[in-house]
């Protein structure tokens, strides 16, 4: 009898563990690619909890043969509602196909709503939809988000969720926009010690409202180009406590993944000014030979902060064709001229931190922590909003030259003066 039990024990258990009752077939399902935020015209969020939500969906029906049009492409949406789940849901009364979050692959809020106090409590319903993973990355973008979705047209590729993806991982090696997933946002604001960096977008192409002059120093919306996709990212929004309350520029947000030890960094391309004549720019392939040192001594007063930061250069491009591949003389004021102007951008990018911000981009949190036996202790000492903005910072730059390009001998050619 026991045996008999034992078995159908066994028997009733596989048939409640095949997991096949809310299976659906891809027909059924409608993927939304990315996801945006805003606030309503003349909503105010002090009286009513009211968003803008927008969905964008992929369209798996493409043409094989050939490129689709633009009405193949994706399917955008928005819906008034007080958070996007209840959107989702909203949505599916008229949305032919079940929405599905899984495959997201961005939320995009606009600059009104990141710099309001109802931001991280609207983003951090995220976390109860079991759909949304925390590997979504965020941009923060200076106009509407829906504007964004639905001018944002890449050429390229037409499935948008593979335009986000290749965007994104390009983007991010430059080291002109950070790493900035929902997972490092809550990591970081609910850390309660350190700045959060989103990726900034715009869709908005003025070169007469450009605040900078380098190709690295540009913010997005302000990238001088002509034609293709207008949607850009550049530069990142920065956020304090779940709030946005400024931006960086391209070649700082470079700065930040440089002296942060948790974003990856991988060969970035930089010109600088030529030391040896100052009308020209060279190109300039640089990587870290080794992780920065950072080291944080405790005193009475300030704490003292010292940075080591070790890198590599390439030199891939010499337009004043100065012999810099075999004279060491040249060799030599070329390094300390880079090393200058990466320490003169660090520097700038720290007071810069110290004075307007007051809290810490570099997550130099991490190196701090363990230097107190309590959690109670630390947050006494205050890092965030004290500790930080009055410590001494040294930055020390190390630059090794391991190449001069393809071609060591620059062109010999007789050069004729302007």
């Amino acid at each position: 009898m026991n045996k008999w039990l034992h078995l159908f024990t066994i028997f009733s258990m596989v048939i409640l563990l095949t997991g096949c009752w809310d299976r659906k077939e891809l027909e059924e399902i409608s993927y939304a690619v990315a996801v945006g935020i805003d606030i309503p015209e003349g909503v105010d969020l002090e009286k009513e909890q009211s968003f803008d939500i927008t969905f964008e969906f992929s369209n798996p029906k493409l043409q094989i043969n050939g490129a689709a049009g633009e009405t193949d492409k994706k399917e955008v949406i928005t819906i008034t509602s007080p958070d996007f789940i209840t959107a989702k849901n909203t949505a599916n009364s008229f949305v032919t196909r079940q929405i599905s979050l899984i495959h997201a692959k961005v939320i995009v809020v606009s600059e009104e709503l990141a710099r309001s106090k109802y931001f991280y409590r609207m983003i951090g319903t995220a976390l109860k939809e079991r759909e949304i993973r925390r590997e979504i990355n965020l941009i923060v973008t200076d106009g509407k988000a829906v504007d964004f979705i639905k001018k944002n047209k890449p050429e390229m590729e037409i499935r948008p969720h593979r335009y986000y993806q290749f965007v994104f991982d390009r983007s991010i090696e430059t080291g002109l926009v950070p790493d900035s997933t929902l997972n490092r946002l809550f990591s970081i604001t609910d850390g309660d010690a350190d700045l959060f960096l989103a990726i900034y977008g715009s869709v908005n192409d003025d070169k007469d409202k450009n605040e900078f002059k380098e190709e690295d120093q540009y913010l997005s919306g302000r990238v001088p180009k002509e034609g293709g996709n207008p949607a850009q990212l550049m530069g990142s929004a920065v956020f304090k406590e779940g709030i946005m309350i400024g931006k960086l520029s391209g070649e700082e947000t470079r700065s930040v993944m440089i002296l942060d030890e948790t974003m990856d960094m991988e060969d970035m391309y930089v010109s600088y000014t030529d030391p040896m004549n100052d009308n020209y720019k060279i190109v300039v392939r640089l990587k870290k030979k080794d992780k920065t040192d950072i080291k944080v001594t405790l005193r009475k007063g300030p704490p003292k902060i010292t940075v080591n930061v070790p890198l590599s250069a390439e030199i891939l491009s010499v337009p004043s064709m100065i012999n810099y591949a075999t004279n060491e003389k040249n060799q030599d004021i070329l390094r300390k001229a880079i090393a200058s102007e990466v320490k003169r951008n660090f520097d700038s990018l720290v007071k810069r931190s110290q004075q307007e911000f007051k809290s810490d981009p570099f997550y130099w949190s991490l190196y701090v922590r363990p230097l107190f036996k309590t959690i109670q202790e630390y947050e006494k000492w205050d890092w965030t909003n004290k500790q930080f903005s009055e410590a001494d910072i040294k930055i020390n730059v190390d630059i090794e030259i391991f190449g001069y390009g393809k071609q060591l001998k620059e062109t010999d050619m007789e050069m004729i003066n302007d």
